[in-house]
């Protein structure tokens, strides 16, 4: 029998993993171009779509790659959602961070 603990644990397991799965969903939907026009014109608008939180859609539209990682965000996701701005993924994290390239390559390794 689960205590009253573990199912709150549980249940912030599942909002946790579906809000992953919607912040992914959204980064992978970029691809496709007119997604792009759309986001770019309406980001807010345009992460509610995918049922944000407001804790991601701050994330994505400030591009914030770490927080974005411990939301749940997928590296090659991310990569296009940077893309959509015409940004590199690694030059934003260096810049964020402070960290050196071959740092950032590591940290997005163990991710």
């Amino acid at each position: 029998m689960l205590s009253a603990h573990s199912s709150e644990l549980q249940d912030t397991m599942v909002a946790t993993e579906s809000e992953a799965i919607a912040l992914n969903k959204l980064c992978a939907s970029l691809i496709i171009k007119e997604n792009q026009k759309r986001f770019r014109a309406f980001p807010d608008s345009y992460c509610r779509e995918y049922g944000l939180s407001l804790e991601q859609i701050h994330a994505v539209t400030d591009l914030d790659i770490m927080r974005l990682l411990d939301l749940g965000a997928a590296i090659d996701n991310l990569k296009k959602l940077t893309a959509t701005y015409g940004l590199d993924i690694l030059d934003l994290c260096i810049e964020q961070t402070g960290k050196s390239l071959d740092e950032v390559k590591a940290l997005m390794a163990s991710n």
